[in-house]
């Protein structure tokens, strides 16, 4: 049900548009006539225009001003235009008629999307590049990696650790910014992120251990010299390379571990915050 100065929303294929609906079938969006987006400018439209035969949908808030404010602050902004998809969108308009705040979760999404794929791909190459600098004989042979990951960690199952959970670290980090708390979220948003955000520092450790755990059992058994070595191998084989990009694969794996398990455990706990009440376990069969 949508009432004056609500946030309103609705899906367009991979992005969503939104406007603040101002009652009586009408709303103020930042959209354009003619879709080229140098003529986008807070205009008026009908509630029907907006949705496009889509579904409109109504996001909920924790702290925001209330509906008449909401609906001035949206009057106030008619006819400005300075439209840009990353710094001043219809979503940051919006969010900044609700709350005050100048954000867009879109944006905010791909930033942290663009910044994990940056984790998972400079992180382990640089670790990659200590170990074989720190490593003794030819570069990237069996005994300089090893040498490499033992100076690194003081052993090399120490220095697979080491380089593991700095990478899951920068990892669930990326993940705890992206899903950082706001006053302004809804209760069941700010639980759901509060759980994602627990999840990747915990998903974070568990790929260090799976990392540890495939380089023993994908070698030759046990985790002696021998062992690691082949371990390593086998794991850069995977990816059609050798040892060293086994290293890789060893870092990779916890940044894979805490982007999936924080963002799915997120997911999971924004699903059941929705179908269950808030404040403990939901009285069956409720939300069974």
């Amino acid at each position: 049900m949508m009432t004056l100065g609500d946030h309103i929303y609705v899906e367009r294929g991979l992005y969503t548009h939104h406007g603040i609906d101002m009652g009586d079938g009408w709303v103020i969006h930042f959209s354009s006539t003619d879709g080229s987006k140098s003529d986008a400018s807070i205009r008026w439209a009908r509630i029907e225009d907006f949705a496009r035969d889509g579904t409109v949908q109504v996001r909920t808030y924790g702290t925001h001003f209330d509906a008449e404010q909401v609906a001035e602050r949206a009057r106030s902004m008619l006819d400005q235009s300075g439209y840009h998809l990353f710094s001043n969108n219809c979503e940051h308009f919006v969010t900044w008629c609700v709350t005050g705040e100048h954000s867009s979760a879109q944006v905010e999404a791909a930033a942290s999307g663009a910044s994990l794929v940056g984790v998972g791909a400079v992180v382990p190459s640089l670790g990659v590049g200590v170990v074989t600098t720190l490593g003794r004989a030819a570069i990237r042979s069996g005994p300089n990696l090893m040498s490499g990951l033992a100076a690194v960690g003081g052993t090399v199952i120490g220095g697979i650790v080491v380089l593991g959970g700095i990478s899951g670290l920068m990892a669930g980090g990326t993940m705890c910014i992206a899903l950082r708390d706001k006053e302004t979220l809804s209760v069941e948003e700010r639980q759901a992120r509060r759980v994602g955000r627990y999840c990747a520092i915990g998903g974070a450790t568990i790929g260090v251990g799976v990392a540890v755990h495939a380089v023993g059992a994908m070698g030759i058994a046990g985790y002696g010299a021998a062992g690691l070595t082949s371990g390593l191998a086998a794991l850069g084989g995977i990816v059609g390379g050798g040892m060293a990009q086994g290293v890789l694969v060893t870092m990779l794996l916890p940044v894979l571990f805490a982007a999936g398990i924080g963002y799915l455990l997120y997911r999971a706990a924004r699903w059941l915050s929705l179908r269950c009440p808030p404040g403990g376990l939901p009285p069956p069969p409720a939300c069974m």
